[in-house]
């Protein structure tokens, strides 16, 4: 499908016509003042709310937390949420050429599809029902640019949150009416014939707000891609040739008044596979995923005279699947004979949360969730022959309930304690809990003790997927993760701020898949697992001059029983953000390094070690309606791999060179 085509254009359209409705800025999200311009002592009050279903101060979150400004998307030059995560402390992304896979203190498991991190967008879960994805790359159906912050809470939080949020919570908070007011035209040109699109709109008027999107990507990719393991005369010598492309189209609107909140987003992204995975037919450019994503959510929040909170929230999601893989014909091995795989999911649910401060010292946010996951089917098919392989239609529910209690103990010392129960109607149900000790000894510092516990079901792809050579396994037990973190946190100066912390982490019954006899595969409850590890992060500032941002990570990640280290899982990770204003913060120059070092592959083989440096200068408010941007990405053409997913034959997968991107945003409302 190209990015013009008719059907995607249609597709975009529809959903700019359907993702219109009423409401209100989403509980009080948006902090009151610009990011980029506190200081680093401000930094320890900004207002974050993912923490504790709540808004407070940074330092007073039971957790370590980072927040990613627009301002900092837009300096960097930041293109998908994965590029965004990449420089976040312990996170690493991993890239197959088809998905981006993200791993957080040292875990990511082959083939993961982001299972053990929950991804919202203002509060709403965007995870599937049916492999429980979180899309970060291209497939993440909200142009980045649509994003105001990003709130990234590390450790477990199913005390809130329920499955999925073992490692961290990610909540991306999009803007409103008020924060483009006028007409916002994007255009960007990019190396490998990359073009983008967007035009955006959005007014605040009194109690009214409104935002309504639609963008477009595409990408032709790399011309060629030499893969070794493909290196025979029958296979272009391993050359795959034009088959790394890559189209999304997206649309997003949010209506406001007053308390309700009416918000509607949809994409789809279909990407070329160049890698011959699944034993498919080398170098075909038929060998290709669909992915789409959609939903309406639909919230209410009010806070009554007696500071009583209500928040509510009913929504309806669709996702849709479909891979096509090229293989031989068994009638004919000179034929092409297409297997369609497919997954289909809908889900609906409601939300109850109340909160209220009782006696001055409890603060009490206590709710209920209920999600009906209507369709989680699965399909998968041979043409040419038609044979049907898999044919898997299931549906579930799951039903929960949950409390938090703050206490302020004194003036320095606060206790945060929560639990959940979830019942799942097709797996055991969870208890999970945690507790924060938050102690304060001196202006400027914060000393947490975190103790959580988090789980993540099954889900029915892991379950019930079956075609060989895969078996399912519908018994398989929920994974547990118990997680203690100790977290410091210092403001030096109005220039200098320190956070580091220490974790130990268990975790039961990991799902992973497993080869058997007769090379069949199978999803089992194997391995138990501990990972310790450190982390360090300085943050630095000249007021209205230099920003500077260096991280740095170890962790140990390894089977309790073997005490061999994970495969997919580095050591030691280590970023360096820095931006320099320049002519009166008119422009800006940035630099973004990244290291990660080597780690085992689950075929046996290891990735070296890298690092790769990007570069951007961005002008702002160029004529006062323009800003101008250029970005030279791996500006050191260092030549690095990332560990293979299952279904590859390569042993490493080789990432981008050296490339380069201009773009062009157009503002012709008030600024």
């Amino acid at each position: 499908m190209n990015v013009g085509s008719p059907a995607l254009l249609r597709n975009v359209s529809i959903a700019l016509l359907i993702s219109v409705g009423l409401t209100k800025e989403f509980i009080g999200q948006q902090p009151p003042t610009d990011l980029s311009e506190v200081s680093l002592e401000q930094l320890g009050s900004i207002q974050v709310y993912t923490a504790s279903k709540h808004l407070q101060s940074s330092g007073d979150a039971p957790s370590s937390v980072t927040v990613i400004t627009a301002d900092q998307i837009q300096e960097q030059g930041y293109r998908t949420l994965a590029d965004v995560l990449r420089t976040v402390r312990s996170f690493f992304v991993t890239y197959d050429r088809n998905y981006s896979s993200l791993g957080v203190r040292g875990f990511a498991r082959p083939g993961d599809f982001n299972t053990r991190v929950l991804l919202l967008v203002d509060g709403h879960r965007l995870n599937d029902d049916v492999y429980d994805e979180a899309m970060i790359g291209t497939e993440f159906p909200i142009d980045i640019d649509l994003i105001e912050r990003i709130e990234i809470v590390r450790g477990p939080v199913s005390s809130l949150y329920g499955s999925n949020a073992l490692f961290a919570v990610i909540n991306i908070i999009t803007k409103q009416g008020k924060d483009l007011n006028g007409l916002e035209l994007s255009s960007e040109v990019a190396s490998f014939n990359t073009y983008q699109g967007r035009i955006s709109y959005g007014r605040q008027l009194r109690q009214l707000q409104f935002v309504i999107s639609g963008s477009f990507y595409g990408s032709r990719g790399p011309n060629e891609l030499s893969f070794p393991e493909f290196d025979t005369t029958q296979t272009n010598n391993g050359i795959a040739s034009h088959a790394d492309d890559d189209q999304l189209g997206s649309a997003m609107a949010t209506v406001s008044f007053r308390d309700f909140t009416l918000q509607s987003a949809y994409g789809i992204r279909e990407k070329g596979i160049p890698t011959g995975a699944y034993g498919t037919i080398f170098n075909n450019a038929g060998t290709r995923t669909t992915d789409s994503h959609g939903y309406i959510d639909l919230r209410y929040d009010h806070t009554f005279p007696d500071s009583w909170n209500l928040l509510a929230r009913a929504f309806y999601d669709r996702y849709t699947y479909e891979g096509t893989y090229m293989y031989p014909s068994p009638l004919d091995p000179a034929q092409v004979s297409p297997n369609l795989d497919q997954a289909d999911g809908k889900w609906w649910g409601t939300e109850l949360q109340l909160t209220k401060t009782i006696l001055g010292r409890n603060r009490v946010t206590a709710g209920g969730e209920y999600r009906d996951n209507i369709r989680q089917n699965q399909s998968n098919y041979n043409l040419n022959p038609y044979s049907l392989a898999l044919q898997d239609q299931r549906s579930s529910f799951v039903g929960a309930l949950f409390a938090q209690d703050e206490v302020t103990i004194t003036k320095s010392l606060a206790l945060n304690a929560g639990f959940r129960y979830d019942y799942y109607s097709t797996v055991h149900a969870s208890e999970d809990p945690r507790a924060a000790l938050i102690y304060r000894p001196w202006t400027g510092a914060a000393l947490k003790l975190v103790y959580g516990e988090a789980f993540r079901a099954p889900n029915v792809y892991e379950k019930y997927y079956s075609i060989p050579p895969n078996a399912p396994n519908p018994s398989l037990d929920p994974e547990k993760l118990r997680s203690t973190e100790l977290v410091w946190e210092q403001n030096f100066s109005d220039h200098l701020w320190l956070s580091t912390s220490a974790f130990h982490n268990t975790m039961s019954d990991l799902i992973t898949q497993v080869p058997l006899d007769n090379d069949l595969l199978v999803f089992r409850n194997l391995q138990n697992v501990l990972s310790d590890g450190v982390e360090l992060e300085v943050k630095g500032q000249i007021p209205r001059g230099f920003q500077g941002i260096a991280s740095y990570s170890f962790q140990e990640t390894k089977d309790r029983d073997t005490h061999q280290f994970l495969n997919n899982s580095p050591r030691t990770l280590a970023k360096l953000n820095a931006i320099q204003p320049l002519l009166h913060r008119t422009f800006f120059a940035s630099l973004d390094a990244q290291y990660r070092s080597g780690m085992k592959t689950f075929t046996g083989g290891s990735v070296s070690p890298f690092t790769i440096v990007n570069v951007s200068l961005l002008g702002r408010r160029i004529g006062k309606r323009v800003d101008l941007s250029a970005n030279a990405y791996n500006v050191l053409d260092k030549k690095y791999y990332d560990p293979p997913s299952t279904g590859l034959s390569e042993l490493e997968v080789q990432q981008d060179g050296r490339t380069f991107r201009v773009k062009m945003t157009w503002y012709l409302g008030e600024r």
